[in-house]
């Protein structure tokens, strides 16, 4: 993984020269929840001014160029006056690439669900692993928590939809953000919550074919922790 990730970076700082600000590995690999079976690779990078869509999509086909030794990477590139959008962080590059997921290159930040990112970044402030320039605590704002709040809401709209044990796992996670500040990784959230429905989700996760959570259970725990987002 070492190897991928300066590969990774040496193409960024190749492509993007002395306009690069950051980039940093956020996700499951920087919080400690890594499973080279399931995990993808997530990175993020900052740049001093929006770019040209050439250059644009000149960074998401060489990056998409390097072979991913696991499902995938997902890749975001902010500029750096677009992290303090009032709607939340706003990309410029959102990259999806790899042997095991659809291959997606995404330029127009309201095209998609702008909670991922909101969520992203204020996690990448607290627990990201730095891959180039200074420490994302130096780069990113400190994000409102009023707006993380409307985003952590936004989440468990989609994820009710969505359904299955990741459903739990992610409301864990919004519970304890809100309760003690601090971002923890999915299975960590789990184990906090201390809940039945959420140990049933890890051992779906675990064990595929382990019965899991029911769709009434995944229900009933967006429910509670929805209704405790408050501001």
């Amino acid at each position: 993984m070492n190897e991928y990730l300066q590969e990774l970076t040496r193409r960024l700082q190749a492509q993007l020269g002395d306009r690069l600000v950051a980039a940093w590995v956020v996700g499951s690999s920087a919080l400690g929840d890594f499973d080279a079976a399931r995990s993808d690779v997530d990175v993020q990078a900052v740049v001093a001014e929006r770019l040209e869509p050439e250059v644009l999509r000149a960074l998401a086909t060489a990056l998409s160029a390097v072979e991913c030794p696991v499902r995938g990477l997902e890749f975001v590139l902010y500029a750096r006056e677009d992290l303090a959008d009032p709607e939340g962080p706003a990309f410029s590059l959102n990259l999806n690439t790899g042997p095991g997921m659809d291959h997606h290159e995404g330029y127009h930040p309201d095209a998609e669900p702008r909670f991922w990112f909101t969520l992203d970044v204020s996690i990448a402030r607290e627990h990201a692993v730095p891959l180039a320039g200074p420490h994302p605590r130096e780069v990113l704002p400190e994000l409102p928590r009023a707006l993380v709040l409307a985003r952590l809401r936004d989440s468990l709209a989609w994820w009710g939809d969505f359904g299955g044990p990741q459903a739990v796992l992610a409301a864990c996670r919004a519970l304890a953000w809100t309760q003690t500040g601090r971002w923890l990784s999915k299975g960590e959230a789990a184990r906090w919550a201390d809940d039945p429905i959420a140990t049933a989700a890890l051992a779906a996760r675990a064990d595929p074919s382990a019965a899991g959570p029911t769709p009434e259970e995944v229900a009933s725990i967006l429910g509670r922790v929805g209704r405790q987002l408050t501001p």
